[in-house]
Order: C-alpha cells, then structure tokens, then sequence
C-alpha cells in the first residue's frame, strides 16, 4: 500500500511539474506575443506620423531608380554641387540597403511608408535575435524576455525601426549574426561559423558600423571557442567576405574613379574619422555629443525641450543596469554573461573611436546591450529579493511607460500632417508639367523623384539651373550660413535670388517656399527673418544632429 501511494505521489508530481512547465510556455508566448504586438504598434504609428527627413530622400531615390529603370543613380540630386557622377552611380554609401530597398519596393510598392516599414521589419528581427542572444548567454528564457520588452518600447531603438535609414538593417543583420552563432556553435560549429559570419558580412555591406558587429563575432569565438578554431574554419569564415566583395567590385569597376572620389568625400567629411587621430576625444564627446543629444540634454526642437528632458531617466536607468551589472559578483562569475559584460565593453570602446560624428542614430547598434545588462541585474534582483518585488515592478512599469509614453507624444506631434503635408500641398497645387522645384529630397516622396525636384542648396549657382520654386527647410537654411561664411560668392548667388528675384509665398513651420517675383502668387509677409528662421532651423538640427548635416553640406565641389 505505501509503494502504491509512493507511486501516485510521484505521478502527481510529475503531472504538477509539467502542467507548470506547459501553463508557464503559454505564458512566456503570450508575452512575447504582446511584446511584437506593442513594438509594431509603435513602430508603425511613429512611422505614419514622422516628417520625412532628408537622408530617407537621398536613400530612397537610387533604390527607387534601381527598381524602375536599373540604375543606381540618385537623379534627385544635382551632380554639379554634389558628388560628381552621383546621377549615374550611387558609391558614397555602402550598396545592400538600396538593393533590398529596390526588391522590397518591387514587392510592396513604393511609398515613405513602404520604405519605414522596412525598417521595422529589421526591428523585429534584431528583437529576435536579442531574444536567442540572452537566451544563450544568461540561459534563462525569462531574461530574454524581459530584454525583448525593454529593447520593444526603447524610444531610440522605435526610432530606428520607423526611419528610413540603412542604421536598423545594419544592427538587425549584425544581431542576427552574433545570434546565428550562437545557437549552432555546440552542435554544428561549422555551420556557426559559416551562417554568422555570413550575416556579419551582409551587415557590413549595409553601413560601416557594420564593423562593430564583426568585433563582436570574433570576441565571441574566441570567448567561447578558440581552442576549436582550425584552418578549415578561417577559409569557412572568409567565404561570405569575398562574395560579397566580388559583387560590389563588380559594381565598382563600372566607374572606378568615381568610386574612390564619392566613398572618400563621406568618408571624411563631417569629422567621421576624428576619433582615431584623438581617441580620448572620442570617449568625452561620447557623452557631451551622442547621450546628451539622444537623451534629452542638448538642445532639442523648439517646444519640445521640457518634455524630451525626461528621456534622461531613460539613461539614467541604463546607468544603473550598467553598474549594477558590472557589480555584481554573480553576474560576472557567470560565463555566459560576463561575455555580455565584455561585448558591451567592446562596442562602447569601437563606437567612441570609430564614430567621430557621435550620431544618437548609431545607438541602435549599443541600446540593445544597455537593455540587456538592465534586464539581467533586474533578473538577478528579482530572485535574490534585493528589493521588495512590488518596488521593482514599479520600477519597471515606470520605466516602460516613460519610454512607451515618449514615443506616443512623437506621434501626437504628427509633424507629417503639421508640418510636412501642407507644404507639400501647396506645392501641388502650383505645379505644370514643367515645374522645377529646388528643395530637399525629401519632397520627392509627395512630388515624385524624377524632373521635378532637384536637390540643390546651391540654388543652381554650379548648374546654372533656375527653380519655379525654392523650399527652404533646416538643410537649406543651415547650408545657407555655412556658404555665407565659406562660400562668399555662393552666398551672393543666394542672397540675390532670395531677396530679388523670388518672393516668399509660404511661410509655415519648418518650410519656406519662395517663387519666381513674376508668377503670379500673392507675397506672404513674414515676421520671420530668414536669419531668424535659420537659428530656430538650427534646434532643430540639434536634434537631428548638427554635425551630421554639415557634413552632408560638406559633399560638393568644395569638399574636394
């Protein structure tokens, strides 16, 4: 009788012990459900109400040409004050973000909101990578879940997946590399090896911050494995590499003086390379320049300053899984995570030295670190009961909602209805067939990217080009000061055609439109100086980073 009890105890327990396993699956499913269910909520409310900015224009018109007639040319641009051949090759930034723009855009259509979308869907796959990664590294599924949920409300890492840049593709491939291996690299290392070394090569064909991701693979092999590295296993590595330097060799051997004219003009304008004559410079501007734009303490567009103050909690809070992270000794003692405590050490390091320009978009490719140290101290709080569980519930809740929150009030600006839509509108309902419009890139996603529009804050003084129209925004306005400094006769060009030969005939927010004094639209008197209008311009591009857009200025005939 008591084997029989003994027996049936046993079988409860077990029943017990799975039905706990099973009801816990469903719950970590349905967590990670409403993560994705959030993050794309929010990425794509971001995504619908953003003004436009001035690199997705410049990015998008290649890929879009590509698409439609085959070439990788920026048509938008004007070649004779940009970069020389510009119109026919696109060499001044790394090639696979435009083509799997152009594949996307043949499955999807194009549209900004196509293009944003894109973004998101590398969003979600560094979510997921995220995800494996801390799965991994702290063995521990409830870890990774709380790292996927910080990572899904992260205002930085929401702007990233709803803005046209090449930054989310880049991170997201680089993760996924960094993931990819791994996961296969106990069973299957030469599969590991192959698979994230081939991942971490797509990410470097995307942008050169690509680089830190490649660190990081390297650092984990050796971590990890580097008493299995063979020679076989080096070639394995290198085969991505090549591949992909075949097929933009390839592409570079249609124009090679061009090439080495336009990657050079990007690679060192705008102080990108500074970092490496100063490296100790780097670090300091790492935080007067990058976290103190990104996190609220810099100067921020006009209106907004108070609000965007608070996202300095956010950083404080990461400071805080920084060093509590560090601090503790079961942290560090485990082999997993201190991995994670070193590949953070690692990324910090290669970004304050490799990024000159410190732009708060590159924090895609190091947020995902701070908020998995944050989420493996607050993991190891929870179980060792540092705080009552009701305080850092609080903490977290408060935490989430200060991120998620400032992301809301993004979109309730709709600065895409405010501030973007009426000038394009105007625009349209002025335009002939025939209609020249000089203004930022931009534009081409309301007006089109083809003989319309010319990107030209030259005002055609190189190309001898006159506009129906000149849009003024922030790019203009800012290249306008920088010519009246540098560019006395430039200046001239424009200081005439604004004040003589063009009227203001709109005059709202962020954009000024000025037309031809013999059209026939009424004048519009501004309170507005266009010295005014440049200084609040400049908050804005504070925002946007200052240093990033006179940089772009900087690719012109005088750059080189």
């Amino acid at each position: 009788m008591a084997t029989t009890v003994r027996v049936l105890t046993q079988s409860t327990k077990t029943r017990n012990a799975l039905l706990a396993a099973l009801v816990s699956r469903r719950l970590a499913l349905s967590l990670a459900a409403a993560v994705v269910v959030i993050y794309f909520i929010l990425a794509l409310g971001t995504a619908v109400s953003r003004r436009p900015w001035s690199d997705e224009g410049w990015f998008a018109s290649p890929a879009f040409n590509l698409a439609t007639h085959g070439s990788m040319g920026s048509p938008v641009l004007d070649s004779s004050s940009w970069l020389p051949g510009i119109n026919q090759y696109t060499y001044w930034v790394l090639p696979l973000h435009l083509v799997t723009q152009a594949g996307w855009y043949k499955m999807f259509g194009f549209s900004l909101l196509s293009l944003r979308m894109l973004s998101a869907f590398w969003g979600l796959l560094a979510l997921a990578a995220w995800f494996v990664i801390m799965r991994r590294l702290a063995v521990d599924y409830r870890v990774a879940l709380v790292t996927s949920a910080l990572l899904a409300v992260d205002y930085s890492f929401v702007m990233g997946a709803s803005f046209g840049r090449m930054d989310m593709m880049c991170a997201a491939l680089g993760f996924a590399g960094l993931a990819a291996y791994l996961s296969l690299r106990e069973k299957h290392f030469a599969w590991a090896v192959l698979a994230g070394h081939t991942l971490i090569a797509a990410s470097g064909l995307t942008h050169f911050m690509g680089l830190l991701h490649f660190a990081g693979l390297i650092f984990l092999t050796l971590y990890f494995d580097r008493q299995r590295i063979k020679w076989r296993y080096v070639a394995l590595a290198t085969v991505p590499y090549v591949i992909g330097a075949i097929g933009w060799g390839l592409y570079i051997l249609q124009d090679p003086t061009i090439f080495a004219i336009q990657f050079k003009a990007n690679a060192t304008t705008g102080g990108r390379l500074q970092g490496l004559k100063a490296p100790w410079l780097g670090f300091i501007h790492e935080f007067t320049e990058r976290y103190r734009t990104a996190f609220g303490l810099g100067d921020q567009s006009p209106g907004h300053s108070a609000i965007a103050k608070l996202k300095a909690l956010i950083l404080v809070a990461y400071f805080a899984g920084i060093i509590g992270a560090f601090s503790t000794r079961r942290i560090r003692q485990a082999r997993g995570l201190r991995a994670l405590l070193l590949l953070t050490t690692i990324y910090f390091v290669i970004m304050a030295v490799l990024d000159g320009q410190k732009l708060a978009w590159y924090l895609v490719h190091i947020v995902p670190l701070y908020t998995a140290l944050l989420a493996t101290w607050l993991t190891d709080c929870w179980k060792n009961v540092v705080l009552p569980h009701w305080v850092m519930a609080a903490a977290v809740g408060a935490l989430l909602l200060l991120q998620a929150g400032g992301i809301v009030q993004r979109m309730r600006t709709n600065e895409y209805q405010t501030t973007y839509a009426p000038a394009v509108s105007f625009l349209k309902s002025h335009m002939q067939p025939s209609t020249l419009i000089m203004g930022s890139a931009e534009l081409g996603f309301a007006l089109g990217f083809d003989a319309h529009l010319v990107d030209d804050s030259f005002l055609g003084y190189f190309s001898g080009r006159r506009a129906d129209f000149i849009v003024v925004d922030e790019i203009y306005a800012l290249s306008f000061q920088g010519s009246q400094v540098e560019r006395p006769a430039i200046y001239a060009h424009i200081d005439k055609l604004l004040h003589e030969d063009y009227q203001l005939v709109y005059d709202q927010a962020l954009y000024r439109i000025y037309a031809r004094a013999e059209r026939p639209l009424a004048k519009v008197s501004s309170n507005r100086p266009l010295e005014r209008f440049a200084n609040e311009c400049t908050h804005v591009a504070q925002a946007n980073s200052l240093r990033y857009i006179q940089s772009k200025i900087a690719l012109s005939p005088n750059a080189f």
